[in-house]
């Protein structure tokens, strides 16, 4: 659904980006908007990345072509498919938004609602919880205003749903029966929509569908008219409230913005569509390295928090990949990207990540528009399709908990856990090295970036663990010990508190022993205790914990902390990263 020859859009893209303050016209929609958050200082030990050098030769990918009157040529192949990986049973808590248990937060964009053959096993065989997909206004209704055709959709909601895999649909773009592509500019084309918004979400109601209101209006390319968010906040309201009225439960998602276009955003946060939406969604597409986009997420958590103090309301990232082109990034760093993407988001608070794109879209091995997929436009796996089905094998039922800060703030480490089971994912920004962790077991099975295992052996008291620019994972022996390392977690890694320094960090515990679990949790600011809370876990239910927390605020914008839970025995590894955030 790309389109080349769009660096004329980077460039707009770009200049958006550099807004600050609410002018012109701005000013006139939202009399309250405030100027945008400059974005967060911040200092070690916050992780931070080595970014890559902004190639020349690769234009900003820009999303989804407008109305969807061009249609890629159908090409077929024959797929020999590895096996399934096993994928959880569908059950009624999963049509609510995703948790952090892997498959569930991760998910493609995909281009087809009639597969071609093998296609749909092929997807299925990496397990995805989710894909994202347009459904097109001018597609279903097209013969008469007021009739609606959506016999191809109904295919591809069956074929997925027999899998368990999750729909995004993004109502989008216009139609020639009220006018075209600015049919949404005028008040009967708003309503239109409106009206096909609520015959699809009635009629898939129940099946666990999530509803995103436009692709990217805050380029003109997509809005088919200069951006303006009073113009979408308008469209998604009336829409929103449509829907509503047919399927009060359903999830409804927007704005889908390119990139994190500050002025847009908080001009919306001033109109109050977000306490409205069940999540907001951006597409944080850059050259960078994905760890890059974290700073972007905790300004968007900021805003988020201030236009809803009494609801947190989550952050999706609808739509972001890397292409492979011929003397650009090649397959092996696509994949590394793929996985690190995947992964720093759950660091992030970002509750489901959407790569683009499940497909090649073309043929010419120079236009980064042909090769963004995880599989050929022949539908051949790249080495990106292998590392994504390792993940899922790997971590599959697995629940993120934590990032454990290393000493060096480019090293990652996430632990997860599966009842009793204990896994890491690991790499690092930096040069390749190793870091040494206690020797919890005698040895471990480790498991690289496409799916080679191989033990590894603790030697002189401690776990030598390589770490690269390829995440690579470790399987834990299973033991009481390491189930006590992994029963609890920040509920944020993100915090926000008062512009006077007081604030809570929420914990989650879940004991599953038979006796009650005691301790104590401590923040630290720079090594300083700046909150202190002690616990008494009951054996067998969630527990959450509140920890106040009184800071000195300085001149930075975002706190570097820790999370420490201090226990009688002294257990290693009990420490978490998170961060501070100063608020209003």
């Amino acid at each position: 659904m790309r389109s080349s020859n769009h660096l004329w859009l980077m460039l707009i893209t770009a200049a958006g980006l550099l807004l600050t303050g609410c002018t012109g016209d701005l000013a006139a929609i939202a009399p309250s908007c405030t100027p945008p958050l400059a974005l967060p200082t911040v200092t070690p030990p916050l992780p931070t990345a080595t970014l890559t050098p902004t190639p020349t030769t690769t234009p900003t990918p820009v999303p989804t072509i407008s109305l969807g009157f061009l249609t890629a040529p159908q090409l077929t192949a024959t797929v020999t498919l590895t096996a399934s990986w096993p994928r959880p049973t569908p059950t009624p808590e999963l049509w609510t938004l995703p948790g952090r248990v892997i498959p569930e937060p991760f998910g493609v964009n995909i281009h087809f609602t009639q597969p071609d053959p093998g296609e749909i096993e092929l997807l299925d065989a990496v397990g995805f919880g989710f894909v994202r997909m347009d459904l097109f206004w001018h597609q279903v209704e097209h013969e008469c205003q007021g009739c609606y055709d959506f016999a191809a959709y109904d295919q591809l909601v069956a074929q997925l749903s027999a899998r368990g895999i999750r729909l995004i649909f993004i109502l989008d773009y216009g139609n020639l029966l009220y006018g075209g592509g600015d049919a949404h500019h005028h008040a009967a084309g708003r309503a239109a929509f409106a009206r096909f918004a609520a015959t699809a979400a009635r009629r898939y109601q129940g099946q666990g569908i999530i509803w995103e209101i436009w692709n990217e209006p805050n380029l003109e390319k997509f809005w088919h008219g200069p951006p303006d968010p009073l113009s979408y906040a308008r469209l998604a309201t009336e829409t929103i409230t449509a829907i509503r009225r047919v399927a009060p439960t359903a999830l409804i998602v927007g704005p889908a913005t390119a990139g994190f276009p500050w002025e847009y955003l908080q001009a919306l946060a001033a109109t109050g569509l977000y306490s409205k939406l069940d999540a907001v969604t951006v597409h944080p597409y850059r050259f960078d390295e994905p760890e890059s986009a974290w700073s972007d997420y905790a300004q968007l958590r900021t805003i988020l928090d201030r236009a809803s103090p009494d609801r947190k309301i989550p952050i999706i990232a609808g739509e972001w990949g890397y292409a492979t082109v011929e003397g650009g990034r090649p397959e092996q760093q696509q994949a590394i990207y793929l996985v690190r993407q995947y992964l720093s988001h759950l660091t992030a608070d970002v509750e489901l990540s959407i790569w683009y794109d499940w497909r090649n879209d073309g043929l010419d091995p120079h236009d980064p528009e042909h090769n963004f997929g995880l599989v050929t436009a022949d539908l051949t796996p790249k080495t990106s399709y292998r590392a994504a089905q390792t993940l899922v094998a790997t971590l599959a039922g697995y629940h993120f908990q934590r990032r454990i800060p290393l000493a060096d703030p480019a090293d990652y480490l996430l632990l997860f856990r599966n009842h009793e089971r204990v896994a890491l994912a690991a790499w690092t920004t930096g040069e390749p090295h190793s870091v040494t962790l206690p020797a919890l077991c005698a040895s471990v099975e480790s498991v690289d970036l496409l799916g080679v295992t191989q033990p590894l052996t603790a030697a002189d008291g401690g776990l030598d663990i390589p770490l690269t620019s390829a995440p690579g994972y470790v399987h834990w022996c299973q033991s009481e010990l390491l189930t006590r390392l992994a029963l609890w977690r920040p509920v944020d890694s993100i915090n926000l508190i008062s512009s006077a320094g007081a604030g809570d960090v929420m914990l989650e515990v879940k004991n599953p022993f038979y006796a009650p679990v005691q301790g104590s949790f401590e923040v630290l600011v720079a090594g300083q205790v700046v909150g202190r809370q002690y616990v008494n876990a009951p054996p067998a239910q969630p527990l959450l914990v509140h920890v106040p927390v009184s800071v000195t605020l300085v001149q930075q914008r975002l706190l570097p902390a820790t999370v420490s839970f201090i226990t009688p025995d002294n257990l290693p590894l009990q420490t978490a990263a998170i961060w501070l955030m100063p608020g209003e």
